[in-house]
C-alpha cells in the first residue's frame, strides 16, 4: 500500500476569484463579516459561502487503476468529483472520508465542492480542508495488502505485549502464501519487539489477523511521561523475503479500567479527568489544524492544571498527535448531534450516524490519549426523543465491536419537558408560563431520571451537563459512574468540590477551555467564557482554576471592573479616583494581607471556607498593590500589581523559535504594549502594524470578542495584547518579524527556519 500526500498546488475558487494554495486551508478564516447576517449572533457573522477546490491527480499504473482518496478535516458540506464524476458526499466533520476512484486515465482531476451557511451550526465551521488529502494505491500487481492496524497493549505476568490486529486482503485472482511481520520501534527508533506469522489468503478474501508482540523494556504512556511507540505491519513474500506492502501507526502502552465503586483507573492508578472543552477552530487560524498550533493550545490548558480535553466531533490527526505528545487525556464525542440537529433549521437525521462510526473509531483508537468515547454531545435523544434510546444503544454497541478498550458515555443536561412528557409523568398541568416552571414540575415527578434511564443504561458512564448538584444523589440512586461532561466556570468551585467528594464521578470538564469564533453573544465574534482568551493568554479565571486544581504558592490580584463587574488584572481606574473599588486576591493560602504603596489596607481570610478568595473594598488611588498570602502563619505567596504609565514600548515573545517547514510549522508572536518600566498597559488600544522578512504574515488578531479590523496587516491591541502568525519561507533560513505602533518603540523577533 502506498500513500501520497496531495496537499500542494490546489486551485480554490470562491465566486469569481481564484487563488493557488496548499492544504490545510480555510476560505473563511479571515473573510469579511456580514453584520446583517440573521444568524450572526450565533456563529460570528460569517456569511454563506461556496468554494471549489481542484487539482490534477497522478495516474495509477498498478492493478486495475483503482485508488482510494482520503480527505480529513472537512469544513463544510459538499461533494467529491474525479474527472467530473461524483464519487461521494461530504457530510462535514474532521473524521476521514474515504472514496474509491478509477484513475486509469492518462490525466485525472479531483474536484471538491464545499459550502457552509450560518444556519448549519452555532459554532464556527470554517470552509475548506483543515487536515489534508491523500491518494492511497496498491503497489503490487496482485492487489493484496494490509489495512486498519489496531494496537492494544496488555500486561501478563509482568510482561508487556502489543496485540496487533490488522485486516489483510487479497483482491487478486490467485491465492497467496505470505508472512505477516509486526515490528515495534521505541521513541528512539530502536527495535522493541518483533513477531512473524505465516498466513494464507484465498482469492478475493479479507481476513482479520491478530499478532502478539512481546515488548522489551516497555514504558507506560502517561501525562507526566507521554512515551510513544510505533508499530509497522508488513506483508512479506516467503519466496524471496521481499516486502510487498506495509502500514504503520503510533501507539502507547496504557491500560484503562472502570471500578463501579472507585471510578476510573489508568495504568493502575485512580485518575480524575480534569479538563475543558476545546473547539476545533480558533481565532488565529480559523479551522486550519496544524500540529504546532494544536500543541500551543494544549500546552496552555495543561499549564492551568488540566490533564484532559473534550472534543465534539473527531479531531484531526494533528490534534490527536499533539494530545499524545503533550500528555493530555482526550474525551471525544463522536457526533455533535444525533437525530435532532442543534441548528435553527431543525429537521431530523436518519440512522446513517450508525454507519459512520467505524472511520471515526479507526482514527481514534491507536492514540493513547483518547480515554473516553462519547456518543454525542448534549442531545435531546437522551430523553428518548426521535427514538433516541435505540439509536444511542446501537451506536454504543457498534463502538464496542470496533474498540472495547475505552468506556463510553453520552451526555445531556436538564431539558425543558414537552407537554407529552409531563402528561406521561403524571403531571396534571402540562402548560406553564415559562421554562423554569416546566422544569420544576418535571423535577417533582423525577422526570430527568426516568426519561434518561434508557440512554444511560446503554453506556458505561452517565454524562451530566451542568448537573453537579446531582452527583451525590445520582450515585446513590443508580449506583452508576458519572462524568461532568460540561460545567460552568461560574460554578467551578462547587463542581470541582462535588467531583472530588464522590468516588463514582470520574471527571469534570469546563464548558470552554479557550475562546473560539462563533457561539458568542450579540455583536460578539468570539465566545468570552474560556479559561484562555482568543489568542491563548491566561485570564483571571484560569489562575483561579490553577488554585482549585491544586497548585500551591499562588497569590493573584484582580479588580472588579466598576462598569461591568468582570475581574481584571489591572490597577488603572482614573475615572474612579478616590471612589470605592472591589479588589480580590485568588490564593492557595488561608490569610491575605493587602498593601497599597507599603501601607496596609487590611487582612482577610481566604482558604477553602472562602472559596480561595480574599475580598477587599477600598478607595482607588494609583500606585502599587501588594498581596502577601499566608498558610498556617507562614508566608506562601506574594503578588504585586502596579498602575501602568502611558504606553511606550512593544515587547515580543515567540511560542517556538525553531520552525520546521516539513512539519508545516508557523510562528506565533505574542505582542505586549508596555510602559517604560516594562509593565503591560492593559488599557492600550494602539494600532499595531507588522512587517515580515523571510516569511509571510497569515494572521494578525487580538482577543477582542467584537474585533473589527481595517486591514489584514494592522490590528489594534486589546487588553494591551495582540498575536501575529507567520508562515516561514522554505527558501530562507531566518524570518524576522517587526512590529510598530503609533508613539511606540518598534520591536523585532526572529525565527530559525529548518527544512
Amino acid at each position: 500500500m502506498k500513500s501520497v500526500e496531495l496537499n500542494s498546488n490546489w486551485n480554490v475558487t470562491v465566486g469569481e476569484e481564484s487563488v493557488l494554495c496548499n492544504l490545510p486551508y480555510d476560505v473563511t478564516a479571515y473573510a469579511a463579516r456580514d453584520y446583517a447576517c440573521s444568524f450572526g449572533a450565533l456563529n460570528g457573522y460569517i456569511p454563506s459561502e461556496r468554494a471549489v477546490f481542484t487539482r490534477t491527480l497522478p495516474q495509477v499504473k498498478t492493478g486495475k487503476g483503482l485508488a482510494d482518496i482520503k480527505i480529513t478535516g472537512v469544513c463544510g458540506y459538499g461533494e467529491v468529483f474525479v474527472n467530473d464524476k461524483s464519487i461521494g458526499l461530504l457530510n462535514g466533520g474532521y473524521a476521514p472520508h474515504i472514496f474509491s476512484a478509477d484513475l486509469s486515465g492518462e490525466r485525472n482531476s479531483l474536484k471538491i465542492e464545499l459550502m457552509t451557511s450560518p444556519e448549519m451550526s452555532d459554532k464556527y465551521l470554517g470552509l475548506g480542508i483543515a487536515g489534508g488529502v491523500e491518494l492511497i494505491t496498491e503497489d503490487n500487481a496482485d492487489l493484496y495488502g494490509i489495512d486498519y492496524p489496531f494496537v492494544k497493549t496488555a500486561v501478563v505476568d509482568g510482561r508487556v505485549y502489543a496485540d496487533t490486529e490488522v485486516t489483510v486482503f487479497n483482491d487478486g485472482d490467485k491465492p497467496q502464501k505470505l508472512i505477516l511481520e509486526c515490528m515495534v520501534l521505541n521513541a528512539r527508533g530502536k527495535r522493541a519487539g518483533k513477531k512473524q506469522r505465516k498466513i494464507y489468503l484465498r482469492a478475493k478474501q479479507n481476513k482479520t489477523i491478530s499478532v502478539r508482540v512481546r515488548m522489551m523494556n516497555a514504558y507506560e504512556w502517561s501525562p507526566s511521561d507521554p512515551y510513544m511507540y510505533s508499530m509497522t505491519a508488513k506483508l512479506i513474500s516467503p519466496i524471496d523475503n521481499t516486502e510487498q506492502c506495509s502500514v504503520s501507526t503510533r501507539f502507547g502502552v496504557v491500560s484503562r479500567m472502570l471500578s463501579q465503586t472507585r471510578g476510573l483507573y489508568i495504568n493502575g492508578h485512580k485518575t480524575l479527568l480534569m479538563g475543558a472543552y476545546l473547539s476545533h477552530a480558533d481565532v488565529a487560524l480559523g479551522a486550519v489544524s496544524l500540529y504546532c498550533n494544536e500543541k500551543r493550545k494544549l500546552e496552555g490548558l495543561k499549564a492551568i492544571g488540566y490533564n484532559a480535553v473534550h472534543f465534539v466531533g473527531c479531531p484531526t490527526a494533528a490534534t490527536l498527535d499533539a494530545c499524545d505528545d503533550v500528555g493530555m487525556f482526550a474525551f471525544v464525542d463522536l457526533f455533535p448531534t444525533l437525530s435532532e440537529p442543534k441548528s435553527p433549521l431543525g429537521g431530523v437525521f436518519c440512522d446513517r450516524r450508525y454507519y459512520s462510526v467505524f472511520p471515526k473509531i479507526a482514527e481514534l483508537r491507536n492514540h493513547p490519549s483518547v480515554t473516553v468515547y462519547g456518543v454525542a454531545d448534549d442531545v435531546a435523544e437522551c430523553y428518548d426523543r426521535y427514538d433516541g434510546h435505540r439509536l444511542i444503544k446501537a451506536i454504543a454497541d457498534r463502538i464496542r465491536e470496533i474498540d472495547d478498550t475505552r468506556p463510553i458515555t453520552v451526555s445531556t443536561g436538564e431539558r425543558v419537558p414537552s407537554a407529552a412528557e409531563l402528561l406521561q409523568a403524571g403531571c396534571r398541568k402540562t402548560v406553564y408560563n415559562d421554562d423554569a416552571a416546566a422544569i420544576n414540575a418535571g423535577r417533582e415527578k423525577n422526570l430527568f431520571d426516568n426519561l434518561t434511564a434508557g440512554a444511560f443504561e446503554a453506556v458505561d458512564i452517565c454524562g451530566f451537563n451542568y448537573l453537579y448538584s446531582l452527583y451525590e444523589t445520582e450515585t446513590l440512586k443508580r449506583n452508576r459512574l458519572v462524568l461532568g461532561s460540561r460545567t460552568s466556570s461560574a460554578h467551578a468551585f462547587d463542581s470541582l468540590d462535588a467531583t472530588e467528594k464522590n468516588d463514582r464521578v470520574i471527571g469534570d470538564f469546563n464548558e470552554c477551555g479557550m475562546d473560539y469564533p462563533g457561539g458568542g453573544k450579540i455583536n460578539e465574534i468570539t465566545t468570552t467564557f474560556g479559561d484562555l482568551d482568543a489568542i491563548g493568554c491566561e485570564k483571571p479565571q484560569s489562575v483561579y482554576k490553577r488554585i482549585l486544581l491544586g497548585q500551591k504558592g499562588i497569590a493573584y490580584i484582580v479588580v472588579r471592573d466598576p462598569d461591568g463587574g468582570e475581574p481584571v488584572h489591572m490597577w488603572n481606574w482614573p475615572r474612579y479616583l478616590g471612589q470605592k473599588v472591589d479588589v480580590e486576591v485568588y490564593t492557595s493560602g488561608d490569610v491575605v494581607a493587602l498593601y497599597l504603596d507599603g501601607r496596609i489596607v487590611g487582612r482577610k481570610l481566604a482558604g477553602k471556607v472562602n472559596r480561595h478568595i480574599a475580598k477587599f473594598r477600598m478607595d482607588y488611588y494609583p500606585g502599587t498593590l501588594e498581596a502577601v498570602a499566608y498558610f498556617k502563619g507562614t508566608e506562601c505567596a506574594r503578588s504585586v500589581l502596579k498602575s501602568a504609565s502611558s504606553p511606550k514600548t512593544i515587547k515580543l515573545s515567540a511560542y517556538e523559535k525553531n520552525l520546521s517547514v516539513s512539519r508545516g510549522d508557523v510562528g506565533f508572536v505574542y505582542i505586549d504594549v508596555c510602559d517604560r518600566d516594562g509593565e503591560l498597559v492593559q488599557y492600550a488600544m494602539r494600532e499595531l502594524s507588522v512587517t515580515v522578512t523571510g516569511g509571510e504574515l497569515i494572521g494578525f488578531v487580538n482577543a477582542d470578542p467584537m474585533l473589527r479590523k481595517n486591514s489584514f496587516d494592522t490590528c489594534p491591541a486589546y487588553g494591551g495584547r495582540a498575536l501575529a502568525v507567520i508562515r516561514p519561507d522554505p527558501a530562507e533560513v531566518k524570518a524576522v518579524v517587526k512590529v510598530t505602533g503609533d508613539g511606540l518603540l518598534a520591536a523585532r523577533a526572529s525565527f530559525k527556519i529548518k527544512n
